[in-house]
């Protein structure tokens, strides 16, 4: 075989293995409410079972939600993911999050300032659920939308009793309160920064590859194919001489 043909066939079996790799399950939207459908409430409308079991495994959620409390009288701000075909049970045992707060009940304690909540849910609970798949249950909060993609699992999710519930709903995110305003550089290091030398080199390519979000795996396919094309050129040059 020629060294064209070599090439010609690695670069093809390059290619197929990008795409495969590029064939993840991709993050989908789907919208669940324009307006809410009343106190301690489900539209019924979620997540599927079957869009759930497409992601084929434990499955990364993203709520956009907006808190509703237009005459200033709500005591707090709560979404539950349910089981809307099997009774409403709440699925917020069978969630991990890094950042949420759940009250003991299952319902998911919502900042009146937040916009969106993030969790995951374990692959192993989607058998059980409806048809309906998983649904949201809300009390003075609309759940616009839910994204949905394979995740992986987070932390367990914080307890707390309802008085620490209600009180979590009107606090502020600490990294919201600790952002420390930016400062103006010294003159000092402003004029040594004008007269430091321009330099024309290119700054060297980083060791650190970062593959693609959707995969993890593209790049190494791409490392792959360029080291075997170098080496059948290697044993093709050989044969020449």
């Amino acid at each position: 075989m020629n060294l064209k043909k070599i090439v010609s066939a690695i670069a093809a079996g390059a290619m197929a293995l990008t795409m495969t790799a590029f064939n993840a399950f991709a993050a989908t939207t789907v919208e669940i409410d324009t307006e809410s459908p009343g106190s301690w409430s489900s539209s019924g409308k979620g997540i599927t079972k079957a869009e759930l079991e497409a992601v084929g495994g434990d499955v990364k959620i993203v709520l956009e939600v907006e808190t509703l409390d237009p005459y200033g009288l709500a005591d707090q701000f709560l979404v539950n993911p349910i089981d809307y075909d099997n009774g409403w049970v709440s699925q917020t045992d069978y969630i991990t999050s890094d950042t949420i707060v759940a009250k003991t009940d299952g319902w998911i304690c919502v900042r009146k300032s937040d916009t969106s909540l993030e969790f995951v849910l374990s692959a192993d609970a989607i058998p059980a659920l409806g048809d309906s798949g998983l649904c949201f249950s809300a009390q003075n909060v609309l759940v616009k939308s839910a994204t949905y993609e394979l995740g992986d699992k987070q932390g367990e999710v914080t307890r707390v009793d309802d008085a620490a519930g209600k009180e979590y709903c009107f606090s502020e995110a600490a990294a919201e309160e600790a952002a420390p305003a930016e400062e103006e550089a010294p003159a000092e290091e402003a004029a040594a920064e004008e007269a430091a030398p321009e330099t024309t080199e290119e700054a060297p390519a980083s060791d650190n590859v970062t593959a693609p979000a959707t995969t993890g795996n593209a790049s190494a396919y791409v490392i792959v194919a360029v080291m075997a094309v170098a080496g059948a050129a290697a044993v093709a040059s050989k044969k020449r001489n």
